[in-house]
């Protein structure tokens, strides 16, 4: 074989053969995200929370119907805002990725205020799923639920 044909065989080979994709890592993004989410929900920054949330992002409240819809949550948002939950942390306890999709598992605590003007620190746990859209980390599900009872579980039970 000629040594212009070994070239020729050479440099279209090597066009062909596709370099592998960087893996877009999603741990310290997602951690960011999640830290600045929480910090702009104890700022009263509502826009930036739900700017978090995809479109057509679901929110799954514990004691409550699915919130479909990125507009619709930040709508819902405004309830538990406005009545004063606050001092809200996430505790990250794993992030896993595969290609656009990640999922963050963790922990959280909130102080809620109780009608009799005292506050109840709240702690559970939290599943968010992230999907890369458009180059960035957004939310598509968000689901979370309180390790406390729920209030009818805590009144006294009235005996006959």
């Amino acid at each position: 074989m000629k040594t212009t044909t070994k070239k020729r065989i050479h440099r279209a080979t090597r066009k062909s053969v596709r370099k592998p994709v960087p893996a877009i890592h999603a741990d310290v993004t997602i951690r960011r995200i999640g830290h600045d989410w929480a910090r702009d929900w104890n700022a009263g920054e509502l826009d930036k929370v739900a700017a978090t949330y995809a479109a057509d992002a679901v929110y799954l409240p514990p004691h409550h119907a699915a919130v479909h819809g990125r507009d619709s949550i930040r709508e819902y948002l405004q309830g538990p805002l406005r009545h004063g939950v606050s001092d809200l942390a996430f505790d990250v306890t794993y992030i896993k990725q595969h290609g656009g999709v990640a999922w963050d598992v963790g922990t959280y605590r909130m102080s809620v205020p109780q009608n009799d003007g005292t506050r109840r620190e709240d702690h559970g746990k939290y599943l968010t799923v992230w999907k890369r859209m458009g180059g960035k980390w957004l939310i598509a599900a968000d689901a979370w639920s309180s390790d406390l009872p729920h209030a009818s579980e805590t009144r006294p039970v009235a005996l006959a």
